[in-house]
């Protein structure tokens, strides 16, 4: 299960960018935050044949550079179900009607745009715990601004089952301020070498 919090969870890693080049001209490393955050809209209700949605917000400010989804869904049959995450004018398609004949939930599923297996992948099967491609790429949503409501939309497309929307989140990367300063310095210098170059 996601743990659910009302704060984000934050930690630090190291993203390969090229950014800025330095006089020596080498890219360098820049450092990025990645925060989980996870909705406090939970549990939701899935109706026979309808179709529900969830919000998280974000309020704080910094431009994607990656981010992924996860979900726990409790339903009996996975193949009724289409997922959607929203942010801004952007909607990205997760999941359309996977599962097989009889799969059941999303437990512990990751969307993540570098998983190795997508989630249409015909060896891929419910309850899909671990990290799966996205039907449509995530990287829809890198340059914007993280801040604001994010949306996941299911829709429950046949009659015969319900379910729940146990918990969800986005783990999102956004460029660290120390990295960006950092960065800042780079161009500057390397706008001061080429004027001494004149």
């Amino acid at each position: 299960m996601i743990p659910i919090s009302a704060e984000p969870i934050v930690h630090l890693k190291s993203l390969c960018l090229t950014a800025a080049i330095f006089a020596f001209g080498t890219a360098p490393a820049q450092a990025a935050v990645v925060t989980t955050y996870t909705s406090t809209q939970v549990p939701v209700a899935i109706c026979d044949t309808c179709t529900v949605t969830s919000t998280l917000t974000v309020d704080s400010h910094g431009r994607i550079l990656d981010v992924d989804a996860l979900l726990d869904i409790t339903h009996s049959y996975d193949a009724d179900l289409v997922l959607r995450l929203s942010h801004g004018a952007t909607t990205v398609l997760l999941a359309n009607r996977q599962g097989g004949s009889g799969g059941a939930n999303y437990t512990g599923t990751v969307f993540d745009d570098q998983a190795d297996i997508g989630i249409d992948a015909g060896y891929a099967y419910a309850p899909y715990t671990g990290s799966f491609r996205p039907e449509e790429a995530l990287a829809a949503f890198i340059g914007q601004d993280i801040f604001g409501d994010w949306t996941l939309t299911v829709t429950d497309s046949e009659a015969g089952d319900a379910g729940t929307i146990d918990a969800w989140g986005i783990s999102a990367a956004v460029p660290e301020p120390a990295s960006l300063a950092l960065v800042g310095l780079g161009l500057l210098g390397l706008a001061a070498r080429r004027r001494r170059k004149a």
